[in-house]
């Protein structure tokens, strides 16, 4: 595996993927910060120093009334909040596009699942945002629903409206749960903001939101943060299921990198975002100078659901191609490496760590498909 990770990295495929470093973001050897929890380095599962104040920066940058950091993924953070909002027996409303570890949660503890399905896009292939009547509808139908879990923006970037859907289980004094594991980055650019309502889950109105910090930032995969608001949640009991699915030798290394990505982001992070809005608004406008070659997402923001976009996803898609045979052809031809197929669409993953090298080949990729 090893020497496989090396050829890959020594390779010229170019990565339109996850993690969001992008390997680009270098400048120590891992194996000089590996330890343990030893004198003076704090404890993840009862912090008071340098974890606990790693935990307040985040805080502090990503907004929220409180942050922990997670490095068991965004999937310790899924189950930890299900389990804290709910009991063996009782019922979850969940959207059926969710992440597996949701469904994993609901197994563990015996939760009954109350399903609602996010809108259908037309002819794509894809699921948009949920409907907050609906979500009002099913809890209005069913009085044993306990929680509500949703997934916003989704692993193609639609967001629904959380801000509506907060209230209305607000109303009925349910906390709402979301799964923003993609969408870490959103708030953190005000075009990205106003252009797209690419807004910052923390400050939705949701009781727990979940986020990974590698999927689209400088940070090693497996990081992510949980994030807690209001006083709907039982916090004893929330960080208690936070320490049950956290390991109990956390990786030094991952909460180092967290505290790294942190310290850039507030120094350069407002230029790197620039920059990324600059490449990505080429890109779109050589794509609709394209009459084969489509990039959807934007446009679909007011339809289906969906509240909002998050623009460093790439949806292309060929007129004359499918997802699979574009795939190849990206990857074969022009040795770039999407995230996957998403119904009739190659998702690409793009973040500020990218560089003009990628979206130059990017751009010489959609010319020539034509």
């Amino acid at each position: 595996m090893f020497n496989e990770l090396i050829k890959y990295s020594e390779s010229d495929m170019y990565p339109f993927h996850m993690p969001g470093h992008k390997r680009r973001f270098k400048g120590f050897d891992p194996y000089r910060i590996d330890i343990t929890e030893i004198d003076g380095f704090d404890d993840l599962h009862k912090s008071e120093g340098l974890i606990h104040s790693l935990n307040r920066n985040l805080c502090d940058y990503f907004g929220g009334d409180e942050v922990r950091l997670l490095i068991n993924g965004s999937t310790s953070g899924v189950m930890a909040a299900i389990s804290a909002c709910t009991e063996p027996g009782e019922k979850l409303l969940l959207c059926s596009n969710c992440h597996v570890s949701a469904v994993n949660a609901l197994e563990l503890k015996n939760i009954e699942a109350v399903f609602i399905e996010p809108e259908e896009i037309e002819g794509s292939g894809l699921k948009g945002g949920i409907d907050p009547e609906k979500v009002r509808e099913a809890i209005d139908a069913d009085k044993g629903i306990k929680a509500v879990f949703i997934t916003s923006p989704t692993y193609e970037g639609f967001l629904s409206d959380v801000r509506t859907i907060a209230a209305v289980c607000h109303e009925k004094n349910i906390p709402l749960i979301t799964d923003s594991a993609h969408g870490a980055h959103g708030g953190l650019y005000r075009p990205f903001s106003d252009d797209f309502n690419f807004e910052n889950a923390s400050g939705t109105g949701a009781d727990i939101i979940i986020k990974s910090l590698h999927k689209n930032l400088p940070a090693f995969t497996q990081t992510a943060i949980l994030t807690v608001n209001g006083s709907l949640v039982d916090r004893e009991k929330l960080w208690h299921y936070y320490s049950v699915f956290q390991s109990t030798s956390p990786s030094y290394i991952l909460m180092a990198g967290a505290d790294r990505m942190l310290a850039f982001l507030r120094a350069e992070g407002e230029q790197y975002f620039a920059a990324l809005y600059r490449e990505l608004k080429e890109l779109r406008l050589e794509a609709e100078e394209n009459r084969k070659v489509g990039l959807e997402g934007t446009g679909l923001i007011g339809k289906y659901g969906i509240y909002g976009f998050d623009p460093t996803k790439l949806l292309l898609s060929h007129r004359d191609m499918d997802a699979g045979a574009l795939y190849r052809r990206l990857r074969e031809d022009f040795h770039l490496q999407p995230e996957k197929t998403a119904g009739k669409y190659v998702l690409l993953m793009t973040s500020l760590m990218d560089d003009k090298e990628g979206f130059s080949r990017l751009k010489r990729a959609i010319r020539e498909l034509k």
